[in-house]
């Protein structure tokens, strides 16, 4: 029964950071979008290792993709591998308190920003701006809320808490 309602609060976190991601904003805000879907992928991982791993967090990646149209595995591709660092990092990440996790969060995600800047660039679509990089910042800045809504989900569907300490 604990296996299942993981599975279920992974569809329902899946299927809100899809509506985050794709919601439409004004153009003069669009780079202020925070990465949703990575920060669920790191949240799953630190939520529970045993459970969510590189594959799923790729089969995720290539749902993005499909979703936003890029090319099949950007995506997966760096979804797995952030999600396989973010395993490396569990042990000591969910020891500190959510402000120091920040500065690690910014780094994920900042290595998830430069590996699809990566992707760009080889696709000859370079955005050639900082504004770039405030989606990163943005994402860094909501992570709290954000790891506090997962966490009022998962209490809702019965999961075991977000960073629970094993």
């Amino acid at each position: 029964m604990r296996v299942f309602r993981w599975w279920v609060f992974l569809a329902i976190g899946f299927y809100l950071s899809a509506i985050l991601t794709v919601f439409p904003l004004p153009q003069s805000v669009q780079w202020y979008r925070p990465q949703w879907m990575l920060m669920f992928v790191i949240a799953c991982q630190l939520m529970q290792p045993k459970l969510f791993n590189a594959l799923i967090a790729w089969g995720i990646g290539i749902l993005v993709d499909v979703l936003l149209g890029t090319p099949l595995g950007e995506h997966a591709l760096v979804y797995a591998v952030i999600c396989y660092i973010t395993a490396f990092m569990r042990p000591k990440l969910i020891l500190e308190p959510i402000w120091t996790q920040l500065g690690k969060i910014f780094l994920l995600v900042c290595l998830g920003q430069i590996s699809l800047l990566w992707f760009h660039v080889f696709a000859g679509q370079n955005p050639q701006t900082l504004l770039y990089w405030f989606g990163t910042v943005t994402s860094c800045l909501v992570w709290p809320a954000f790891a506090w809504l997962l966490r009022v989900i998962s209490q809702l569907l019965l999961v075991p808490p977000l960073f629970a300490r094993r």
